[in-house]
């Protein structure tokens, strides 16, 4: 990361989001005034065959940051949720109002979206009870340069600019609401520059495109911008897959874009074309 932003080495402190001495230590002394949390462990398959570790990471990071803004007073903390905290909407678009709990079925994100919604009820009780001024911003399928999870998009584009051959045995059915990494740092400017919200505001936005996409399409527009790109998806899902896309429908922006005034500026084709541009600029670097 510091050789991709060399700059960033004068202002990097070092840490775990467990260590509550640490992140206490550093805020105070680099004069912190106000916290954006993306610290986390992420993702279905590994949720499931780590459990104990997302919970202790993904929960207790959150309380650890809650509790350093409230015993330092600091005006703002961003915490990055993710699209993984709902069940099946009851709609069209996933609401940030619908349910966030069932009684009958586990989330379909396993225990990496149980530990999304648990840390958005932290937070607002830190809100609620002790001033600690909490937003959360559900992101959804994050896609672009230096991007770590798959989601299809990644082996799709890379391999493309590479030249070799993607594929898949299923998923193509697989939809997202896929959102450029441009897009989310616009809204998390926006989020931190909004004066401090009055109480009865809502505190959990949706973030995302408003749109979804299957991977079948994804295909068909890396195929676009590189048309010698040699990509094949199998039109099933697995059992796992079946069950993660429950939660995948397109997430309704509009509180997102009331209270930030934030909308995306990413089309999906575009962002495949600026990623597919700087990762050939950066193979050619290297």
């Amino acid at each position: 990361m510091l050789s991709v932003a060399p700059t960033l080495a004068t202002h990097f402190r070092a840490g775990q989001v467990g260590d509550l001495a640490r992140l206490f230590d550093v805020c105070r002394a680099d004069r912190i005034d106000a916290i954006v949390h993306a610290a986390g462990l992420v993702g279905l398959e590994a949720s499931l065959a780590q459990p104990l570790a997302f919970y202790q990471t993904n929960i207790m990071g959150l309380v650890h940051v809650c509790e350093v803004a409230r015993q330092l007073g600091l005006p703002k903390l961003i915490a990055i949720s993710s699209n993984a905290a709902y069940h099946k909407g009851a709609g069209e678009k996933l609401s940030e109002t619908d349910p966030p709990f069932s009684v009958i079925n586990a989330n379909p994100a396993g225990h990496y979206g149980t530990s999304k919604m648990a840390g958005e009820a932290i937070g607002m009780a830190y809100a609620g009870f002790q001033e600690v001024d909490f937003l959360a911003l559900r992101i959804t399928a994050i896609y672009g340069f230096g991007m770590r999870q798959a989601m299809y998009i990644k082996p799709m584009v890379e391999n493309a600019v590479l030249g070799k051959p993607t594929r898949f045995a299923t998923g193509g059915p697989m939809r997202r609401d896929y959102t450029h990494v441009r897009d989310c740092c616009d809204a998390i400017v926006l989020a931190l520059g909004i004066p401090r919200l009055p109480a009865g505001t809502q505190r959990v936005l949706n973030v995302a495109a408003g749109k979804a996409h299957t991977a079948t399409e994804v295909a068909a527009l890396v195929r676009n911008v590189i048309p010698a790109a040699d990509i094949t998806i199998g039109d099933t899902l697995t059992p796992l897959e079946a069950e993660n896309v429950k939660m995948r429908a397109p997430l309704d922006i509009a509180a997102a874009q009331r209270l930030l005034g934030w909308s995306p500026k990413w089309r999906l084709q575009d962002g495949i074309r600026e990623y597919a541009e700087r990762f050939r600029a950066y193979t050619e670097r290297s």
